[in-house]
């Protein structure tokens, strides 16, 4: 199914389904990206997840966490699958699929990397990406993955993948630990 009707359901199900959190697709989403592109070994696979979150304390944005005893932002998830050929992967990441003027205010908090193989389908996720307000990355960053299992920064370093560049091209290399 493409991109465009998955989204399109996908909108009109959460939309008949509430009338909270100002949720409405954005007419350009690429308008903000970031491009990721890098080597991948055999036979790995992925897919990026963006995790959106409302930033509005206004009530119709949050949920009620019952275990927290409080409200929490609203989340929703998007997924893309990379180009990938023999062992090179690229893939432009929208950021803004849901419209950021809406009394939600949904921005996107956090990539993860979904990995899998050639045979089986993405199943675990880690994360890779954070968009927090400041920029603390590697020009590369090389994660070690199981097949259909997480991925770890093959370094073990404190960076915390945290970007506030967009519109740019990052490079991530996965490879088989």
């Amino acid at each position: 199914m493409d991109r465009f009707i998955f989204i399109t359901l996908l909108f009109i199900a959460i939309s008949g389904c509430s009338s909270k959190g100002g949720f409405v697709k954005y007419a350009n989403p690429d308008e903000q990206f970031i491009d990721i592109h890098g080597d991948i070994e055999k036979p790995l696979t992925y897919e990026i997840k963006v995790e959106y979150r409302t930033h509005s304390q206004v009530s119709q944005c949050n949920n009620y966490h019952i275990a927290l005893g409080r409200d929490v932002a609203q989340q929703f998830e998007i997924n893309y699958r990379p180009e990938i050929i023999g062992e090179l992967h690229s893939i432009r990441v929208p950021l803004q699929e849901l419209d950021p003027t809406t009394i939600c205010k949904w921005k996107p908090v956090m990539v993860f990397v979904c990995i899998g193989s050639e045979t089986k389908e993405p199943t675990s996720c880690t994360s890779v990406f954070s968009f927090r307000g400041v920029h603390d990355i590697d020009p590369i960053t090389t994660l070690e993955c199981l097949e259909n299992s997480f991925c770890f920064d093959s370094k073990s370093n404190i960076k915390s993948g945290a970007i506030n560049e967009f519109n740019k091209s990052y490079q991530l290399n996965l490879v088989v630990k």
